[in-house]
């Protein structure tokens, strides 16, 4: 038997001093009969944790203490007494045992129990027998609070176990009593409805067909269109000394989903954000992705504050399941195939502001230099100042 070496300075929750002691006098059987106590005792600083806490308070006890086992035990329990555990109270059983519930997506699972491996619906059932127990409950003649604790398992189980039981015994019995086969069923239903009900969310989700858009034949007949990348305009120096985007500057009669002046930047600084633009990986359109984007967007809040605005410095996280910055895509919802004044998405539906000031920012410097990694051809219109495919929205108000 192994004995895991005594401490004893309670820095280890959970070593109990007194389960340790019965381990240890278990080992004594491996003794000859007729040894002494002194041998007995003897062997039990073999155990302890050298330099330890029991292993000093051994050396420091009398040739008595070690001589007798009696007087060693008792110098034991002195040192180290008994605790006695909180006891749960009936109002604590009956809390417990309402509480306990067993989960749609666990049924068909397994678990251990008492060293084997059972379905989750034993185990709960077990549970359940520990519980009532503890609160006082004879299992073998009353039902009370069956009739709520029934409401804890999932509507497919509860179907399986009609009828009425006089006690717990009987329904606990009838829980355990299931058959692998029948769960196993449950479980094969329960997940083929949890998939058509994830199928039927991303249809209702999809983007609706758009309408006829004038320019459709000539994007048509671009399809297979290869375009080199489009280096970005260099602004020349306006009337007051500062650089200015020609292309881009809003004019009078203008409206609000186009373009607005960017600062003009270095050579350096346009190298430096077309390597930032995926600084912040995007995450997959996945229950962990949204929780690793939700994660991300708080700590671009906690780093550049709740109220500031994207520049070319301050790279942004992009929605799970959009398409890439500089891709000819849509700002408003991040798909490729229209242009933001055709998005077909009602405006509560968007993406957030700053990731689309972030898009837009990214192809005013870059333009759509990514677009064939989705096959995708840009068109440029030039002279309403809105972009297809690239952009087409505009900055944000």
């Amino acid at each position: 038997m192994d004995i895991e070496p005594f401490v004893g300075d309670g820095s280890n929750p959970r070593e109990n001093p007194h389960n340790f002691l019965r381990k240890w006098q278990l080992s004594l059987t491996k003794l000859k009969k007729d040894a002494e106590d002194k041998e007995k005792v003897s062997s039990f600083q073999l155990y302890c944790s050298v330099g330890s806490a029991a292993y000093e308070w051994f050396d420091e006890l009398t040739l008595e203490q070690k001589g007798s086992m009696v007087s060693f035990i008792a110098a034991f329990e002195k040192r180290w007494p008994k605790v006695k555990a909180a006891k749960k109270t009936r109002a604590e059983y009956e809390v417990e045992l309402l509480g306990h519930k067993l989960a749609e997506d666990d049924i068909g699972k397994k678990v251990e129990l008492y060293g084997q491996e059972v379905f989750t619906h034993m185990a709960w059932a077990e549970k359940i027998r520990e519980l009532v127990q503890g609160a006082g409950v004879d299992i073998t003649t009353s039902s009370i609070y069956l009739g709520q604790v029934r409401q804890n398992i999932p509507d497919a189980l509860q179907d399986e176990l009609k009828g009425e039981y006089a006690n717990w015994e009987g329904y606990i019995t009838a829980v355990k009593g299931l058959s692998a086969d029948t769960v196993t069923r449950i479980s094969r239903r329960l997940q083929e409805a949890r998939t058509e009900k994830a199928l039927a969310e991303l249809q209702r989700m999809r983007i609706p067909q758009l309408p006829a858009s004038p320019t459709a034949p000539l994007r048509r007949a671009m399809a297979n269109t290869s375009i080199s990348d489009i280096r970005p305009p260099r602004f020349p120096t306006g009337q007051g000394g500062g650089a200015q985007n020609i292309l881009y500057q809003r004019v009078p009669g203008q409206t609000a989903n186009t373009f607005s002046s960017l600062p003009a930047l270095s050579e350096k600084e346009l190298a430096d954000l077309r390597t930032r633009i995926d600084s912040i990986p995007q995450q997959p359109d996945t229950p962990a992705g949204q929780t690793a984007y939700k994660a991300q967007i708080m700590a671009w809040e906690q780093q550049n504050g709740t109220n500031t605005r994207v520049d070319h410095t301050k790279p942004y996280p992009l929605t799970p399941g959009t398409a890439p910055t500089c891709s000819g895509e849509c700002f408003k919802c991040g798909a490729h195939g229209h242009i933001g004044p055709l998005c077909a998405l009602p405006c509560e539906q968007w993406l957030p502001v700053r990731e689309r000031d972030w898009r837009r920012l990214c192809f005013t410097y870059l333009t759509a230099f990514r677009r064939n990694r989705v096959q995708q051809v840009n068109l440029v219109a030039i002279g309403s100042v809105e972009v297809d495919s690239g952009n087409g929205e505009g900055p944000s108000a």
